[in-house]
């Protein structure tokens, strides 16, 4: 009988399918991740910082098409805020608008400040899971509370073995 390795390749490969799979059962790109990046180039084109902006785009034009979980990203962003410096910077810096977000829409299709499709339903999972976790955290404390005598045992019976001493 041949024994299978477990070697770190293995793990490597089912932490990257445990990874990945959500993305690719959803049909998204595994790329489009919430970042630090995303977050400051977000702050940065809708604060309109955009001398801020100019600066990250000369150190790494790549940042320009970069996208967060929901599919969106710099383009959307500064359609959203209506800056078009920051529109012209990043079609000079290679991002595209007509790169469609997790509900296929362009960034001049979409309702600005409105969730897409896939975030609402990702945060109504997350709320689920919140739940869920605060629950069993409930119930754990009950049953904590329930054994409220100063002995180690589950009862709730302290005066037990005092009796059993008294005589």
């Amino acid at each position: 009988a041949k024994r299978m390795g477990c070697g770190v390749a293995g793990v490597l490969s089912v932490l990257l399918c445990a990874t990945i799979a959500p993305f690719v059962l959803a049909g998204l790109d595994p790329s489009w991740q919430d970042t630090e990046l995303t977050t400051k180039l977000w702050r940065i084109i809708t604060s309109n910082e955009n001398s801020e902006l100019q600066k990250l785009l000369e150190e790494d034009e790549s940042a320009a098409t970069v996208r967060s979980a929901d599919g969106r990203g710099p383009m959307f962003w500064a359609h959203e805020a209506n800056n078009e410096e920051a529109i012209e910077m990043l079609k000079a810096a290679g991002a595209d608008e007509d790169g469609e977000d997790a509900d296929g829409k362009t960034c001049k299709q979409f309702e600005h400040g409105k969730l897409t499709e896939y975030m609402r339903k990702l945060n109504e999972e997350r709320a689920r899971e919140y739940e869920e976790q605060r629950r069993r955290m409930e119930e754990a404390a009950v049953d904590i509370e329930d054994d409220d005598d100063d002995d180690d045992d589950d009862d709730d019976d302290d005066d037990e073995e005092e009796e059993e001493d008294d005589d």
